[in-house]
């Protein structure tokens, strides 16, 4: 028999991004998606032969959609794994870039980093800062 902690301990855990704007939420979320779609596009692009990018972008792509909706009321440590994956993911990026010199595929992972930058930047700026 397990319990959830924080119903034992009366800690009350607020999500991450509460109080972020909800326009700032809802971008984040279609940005997550967007990352799934990416890993379900790397899925069914050439080479087609199973190998370890292939385990990659399934086990990404499932993390990243149970991440997407959990993002509403994630606890810290979900948006911490977030930020983890999309670091790994980032850095992935630059091996993929100097491994494949195919110009569609380098064009590819600019949009890609580019969204990766963005959603780190959502999740971690503070809710209350202005810009300028």
């Amino acid at each position: 028999m397990t319990r959830n902690v924080a119903a034992v301990s009366g800690t009350v855990y607020p999500s991450p991004m509460a109080g972020q704007p909800a326009t700032r939420l809802r971008i984040a979320i279609v940005l997550t998606w967007t990352l799934v779609l990416e890993h379900l596009y790397a899925l069914v692009t050439p080479p087609y032969e199973l190998g370890i990018e292939h385990g990659f972008h399934l086990s990404f792509g499932i993390a990243y959609a149970w991440l997407a909706l959990r993002l509403r009321t994630a606890r810290p440590w979900q948006r911490t794994l977030l930020t983890v994956l999309l670091a790994v993911q980032f850095v992935g990026r630059f091996f993929v870039f100097a491994a494949i010199p195919e110009t569609w595929v380098r064009a590819s992972l600019v949009p890609g980093a580019l969204v990766t930058l963005v959603l780190v930047a959502l999740l971690w700026w503070p809710a209350g800062r202005r810009s300028g």
